[in-house]
C-alpha cells in the first residue's frame, strides 16, 4: 500500500527546502510499518462492511472501478491533509492522543471509502452512498469511547448533513450526466467534496463524543459544529485566502 497521509512539509516564510527535507523524514519514521499495516486493515475492514450494505449492482460497479477510485482518493485525501492538519489539530485541542489515534484510523478509512464511492461513475451515485460509510465510521467511533449506538437516529442525522454539506457536490453529479466529459469532472469534485464532508463528520462526532455531549439528544449543536468546520475547510483550500 501507498503511503497516504506520510509526507508533511513545513514551509516557512524564507522557503528553506532543507527544512522541508528534514520535516518529511521526520514525519516518515514517526509512522512504522505496525502501523501501516493498522491502517491498511482498518480500511480493508471498514470498506468491506460498507460494500455490504450498498446495493449489490453498486457495489459491483464500485468495485470494477475501485483500483482507479482509490489512486485518485488517495491523492485528493493526501493533499487535504497537508492542507487541513491545522484546523483539525485546533478543532480537536483536549482530545487524548492515544484515543485521537485510534479515532485517526477510522476517520481515515470513512474518508477513504467516501472519496472512492465519490469518483463512482455511476450518476448521483454519491450523495447518499455516503450514509452507509458515515454511518459505518459513526458506529466505530461510538465504540472507541464506549458510548451506544443508535442506527436509525444516526441514519437520520446523517441524511441531513449530507444535504446541507454536498452542496458544491451536486454540481459534480450534473457534470456527470454530460457525454464524454461529465464522469471525469464531476468525480473531481464529489471525490474531494465527499471525503472532507466524512472526515468533518468523524471530527464533530469525535469531539462531541470526547466531551460527553449526546449528538442526538443536542443534534442542532452537532450540525451547528459540522457546518463550522466544513465551512472553515472550504475557505482554507480557497486560493484567495492563501498567503
Amino acid at each position: 500500500m501507498k503511503k497516504v497521509f506520510r509526507k508533511k512539509t513545513i514551509t516557512g516564510e524564507t522557503g528553506n527546502l532543507e527544512k522541508e527535507k528534514v520535516a518529511e523524514v521526520q514525519v516518515e519514521t514517526e509512522l512504522p510499518d505496525s502501523d501501516l499495516k493498522q491502517e491498511e486493515k482498518e480500511f480493508e475492514s471498514f470498506f468491506s462492511e460498507v460494500l455490504k450494505k450498498l446495493p449489490q449492482k453498486t457495489s459491483t460497479s464500485v468495485l470494477n472501478a475501485y483500483d482507479k477510485s482509490k489512486e485518485k482518493a488517495e491523492k485528493i485525501l493526501d493533499k487535504s491533509k497537508n492542507q487541513f492538519d491545522g484546523i483539525f489539530d485546533e478543532f480537536l485541542e483536549g482530545v487524548d492522543e492515544e484515543k485521537r489515534k485510534k479515532c485517526h484510523k477510522t476517520v481515515h478509512a470513512a474518508s477513504l471509502t467516501a472519496a472512492i464511492i465519490g469518483f463512482s461513475p455511476i450518476p448521483f451515485s454519491d450523495a447518499f452512498l455516503l450514509v452507509p460509510v458515515q454511518l459505518t465510521m459513526m458506529a466505530r467511533l461510538h465504540k472507541i469511547f464506549g458510548q451506544s449506538w443508535s442506527e436509525s437516529l444516526g441514519k437520520s442525522l446523517s441524511r441531513e448533513l449530507i444535504v446541507v454539506g454536498l452542496g458544491r457536490g451536486a454540481v459534480g453529479n450534473i457534470l456527470k450526466l454530460v457525454p464524454a466529459v461529465g464522469t471525469v469532472a464531476g468525480a473531481a469534485i464529489n471525490g474531494a467534496v465527499a471525503s472532507t464532508i466524512t472526515e468533518s463528520l468523524g471530527w464533530v462526532t469525535v469531539k462531541m463524543l470526547n466531551d460527553g455531549e449526546d449528538i442526538f439528544d443536542q443534534a442542532m449543536s452537532f450540525k451547528g459544529q459540522f457546518n463550522t468546520l466544513f465551512k472553515t475547510l472550504q475557505n482554507s483550500s480557497k486560493p484567495s485566502n492563501k498567503k
